[in-house]
């Protein structure tokens, strides 16, 4: 036999290794075995619908059921192929299995041939059937003129219809139909079957490549055999991964690896060398962000399960995302995905793609390092004793969130302060009374006679605000109308500065008449000033007292206690109350 010769009888894979009995038929067997059990007890229906995605065995399991129903020669209820009706069903020249294409066949006369032919027995078999692809095509003339016929058949007369599309068909139809969905098919099993077919073939190809175009196919096995086609008459008879790239215009999949790779190392250069490449190379930014999309998702499977087979890569692609993963944190990816996520819609409308791309990029490689509340709660309890600051690696995880106006000094008035034994020794009816102010402005010494009172009263978590009664947190610096509230501790500032408002509210509803509130961030100069200084100190250019609670350590502020001198005993620890508030958290 010549080459010519040898051209002229090639069979596309697809067609040459169609499945011939019900075993063959890869991913339904639950519609296999019902049509076996249904001829082995003899319970035929007269009438099938197949429904289901394309290219996944609907027309050829139609065609092996007919041959089955007509087979003289059934072996384990399978057709035999062999006998004169198998034959001629395979050849195409039965005339008692008609294959109708609906959509080119849907009119009302079309429908009144099949019922005139229908009168007629089979020929040589024991069914007259026919099958009916696409019948969603139909008109809905001829679907009413098919009614009569599919309710009522000659007991010789079945019809198989397949359709994409089941929504389409009418329900009186649906109803008088015996139905079956056909699913896709799972890629590892589609990989498996082309590599049973390339080595039937002769032909090398490595498990990337099986995998990437089991993939491509979509769950749809004639598909992926026709990439298998498309892929050997690129690559030949020794097919690896990187041809199959370019073949079918792929992205390498180390292209994600080396975007992962720009983020975790926050390399914003490298970002725009890659966007460029994408435009240069001519791939589409959408499918560039789904591919990015899968990658960090299986970075996610690998943080979360040990089950590999969610992972549709190969082994040695699976190898190296457990590397790529040991960089990340399963809470970095979460938020990786959701920019992910996000920039893929806002590119799908945007009139400028490229910018959105490179900006979803670039925005990624800028984002900081996310820290899970238990790792927070962890450092808290090895660091109980501790008032300072949290550790690098904790604040990592706040950005740091400036003041909405910057801090101005105020000047203290020259009345003298009180000290913390003159607070201590007010009678308990006094500190819990509003204190009403003549003017606008309340006076230091009305302010911080009224601190213990107002913390008992809106000090607790109903208000947010509990962890004022902390004073190894929060501490109170008292001006005229003003309270500076000042703690070492990031996340605090950014509670009391979203709560600003609320805080203001409380507080000038307590001591009737306006106070305002202003947040420090770390130890002010005026503390260090107070702190550090004599008995005498100089304060904006005016001489005030000592505050004594400032100027020993061993004493406790005032917020430390309720009025009655008690201690606030509870059972979280300060640094754990902030952030249950801070993040709407539940004790679990």
């Amino acid at each position: 036999m010549t080459k010519d010769n040898q051209m002229q009888e090639y069979i596309v894979t697809a067609r040459k290794w169609r499945p011939l009995k019900f075993i063959d038929v890869i991913g339904q067997e639950h519609i296999t075995m019902t049509l076996k059990n249904a001829i082995r007890l003899n319970r035929k229906h007269h009438a099938y619908l197949f429904s289901g995605p394309r290219g996944i065995g609907k027309t050829t399991t139609a065609r092996i059921l007919a041959r089955a129903l007509n087979c003289s020669n059934l072996t384990d209820y399978e057709p035999c192929n062999e006998c004169e009706s198998c034959i001629s069903i395979l050849e195409g020249r039965s005339l008692d299995v008609i294959e109708i294409d609906g959509a080119s066949n849907n009119s009302v006369e079309d429908v009144k041939k099949i019922r005139e032919y229908a009168k007629f027995t089979p020929v040589s078999g024991k069914y007259k059937i026919y099958i009916i692809d696409e019948v969603h095509m139909l008109s809905t003339s001829a679907f009413n003129a098919l009614l009569k016929t599919l309710e009522e058949p000659p007991p010789h007369m079945i019809f198989i219809f397949a359709t994409t599309e089941q929504h389409k068909v009418p329900a009186t139809i649906l109803s008088r139909c015996q139905r079956h969905n056909f699913k896709r098919i799972e890629i590892e099993r589609i990989s498996s079957h082309l590599s049973n077919i390339a080595k039937a073939e002769k032909i090398t190809i490595d498990e990337e490549s099986l995998i990437t175009i089991a993939k491509k196919g979509d769950g749809s096995m004639r598909d992926a055999q026709s990439i298998f086609d498309q892929v050997v008459a690129f690559c030949g008879n020794n097919i690896v991964y990187t041809e199959v790239s370019d073949a079918l215009h792929l992205i390498d999949y180390e292209f994600f690896f080396r975007i992962s790779k720009a983020i975790r190392e926050k390399n914003v250069k490298e970002m725009f060398d890659i966007t460029n490449e994408v435009i240069s190379k001519g791939y589409d930014m959408l499918e560039c962000l789904g591919g990015l999309l899968e990658h960090f998702r299986n970075m996610l499977v690998i943080k979360v399960s040990e089950n590999k087979k969610l992972i549709e890569r190969s082994s040695a692609a699976i190898e190296k995302l457990e590397g790529e993963a040991s960089y990340f944190s399963k809470a970095d990816i979460l938020r990786i995905l959701n920019h992910i996520a996000t920039a893929e819609q806002s590119l799908r409308y945007s009139p400028q793609p490229r910018i959105k791309f490179e900006l979803a990029l670039t925005q990624l490689a800028s984002l900081d390092s996310a820290v899970e509340i238990g790792t927070i709660l962890e450092f808290l309890n090895k660091n109980q004793g501790s008032s300072g600051v949290l550790s690098s690696r904790v604040q990592q995880g706040f950005p740091i969130v400036q003041a909405t106006e910057p801090r101005s000094e105020k000047k203290i008035l020259n009345e003298p302060v009180e000290s913390y034994s003159t607070v201590k020794n007010k009678s308990e009816n006094e500190s819990n009374k509003q204190i009403k102010s003549s003017g606008n402005s309340i006076e230091i010494n009305q302010l911080e006679n009224g601190w213990s009172g107002f913390l008992s009263k809106y000090a607790n978590k109903e208000t947010g605000f509990y962890m004022l009664n902390h004073g190894d947190l929060v501490s109170p610096l008292f001006f005229n109308g003003e309270i500076v509230l000042e703690t070492n501790e990031q996340f605090i500032y950014e509670l009391f500065h979203k709560k600003t408002h609320e805080l203001e509210k409380l507080l000038t509803e307590y001591y009737g008449g306006e106070v305002k509130t202003k947040f420090s961030l770390g130890k002010s100069k005026q503390s260090e000033t107070i702190s550090n200084s004599g008995n005498k100190l100089t304060l904006a250019g005016e001489d005030v007292q000592k505050i004594e609670i400032l100027g020993k350590p061993e004493l406790k502020s005032t917020m430390d206690k309720h009025e009655n001198g008690v201690e606030d005993i509870t059972d979280k620890t300060p640094i754990e109350q902030a952030i249950i508030d801070i993040f709407n958290a539940k004790e679990i």
